[in-house]
């Protein structure tokens, strides 16, 4: 089942190191969150039924013998505990929505290069800025997915008025800069 993330190219090694795996009673694909300090906080699951995805979203904790795994996400970062020191030696970080970028991104740049983080949604909350400021970090790069089709909509000018509010809120802390599709590729 792990099969569509090997395809998209996530590594195995990646898939090892965080522990990932499949919870055939769900249909999910297992995601196990750590604090910075590498404590077990919570599990979520990625759906893998389409149908099932659309009325509850794709990732959501997940619920075991009517135990549910679940953390406040606005008190973590995914992947911090791996990318840390990487983060304070460089003083950047990339902060992107899901757990899946962050396994992408170490597929593509090796554990030695991480510097990059997931909100596991599209908000950045005073707490996450906070542990990535005491990190030293004078560069928080922000790379949400994009949530609208085309530029010059409504939805696009939604879009750009919700990260205009974290660049407002964050600004005099730090440097903030966006990763933004002008040439319309994703």
């Amino acid at each position: 089942k792990l099969l569509p993330w090997l395809e998209e190219g996530i590594t195995q090694s990646v898939l090892n190191k965080a522990l990932i795996g499949y919870y055939p009673g769900g249909d999910q694909i297992t995601i196990p969150h750590f604090d910075i300090n590498n404590r077990f906080v919570g599990l979520r699951g990625r759906t893998m039924c389409e149908e099932e995805g659309k009325i509850y979203g794709k990732y959501r904790p997940l619920k075991i013998n009517n135990l549910l795994y679940n953390h406040p996400l606005g008190y973590n970062l995914y992947g911090l505990n791996w990318a840390k020191d990487n983060i304070k030696q460089i003083k950047k970080v990339i902060v992107v929505e899901a757990e899946k970028s962050v396994l992408k991104y170490i597929s593509y740049f090796g554990e030695e290069n991480n510097i990059c983080v997931a909100t596991c949604g599209s908000n950045l909350t005073s707490y996450q800025m906070q542990l990535l400021l005491s990190l030293g970090v004078n560069e928080v790069v922000v790379a949400f997915d994009k949530q609208y089709e085309k530029l010059n909509t409504e939805e696009s000018k939604k879009w750009i008025k919700k990260l205009t509010q974290i660049y407002s809120k964050y600004k005099n802390e730090t440097l903030i800069s966006f990763i933004w599709d002008k040439e319309e590729v994703l």
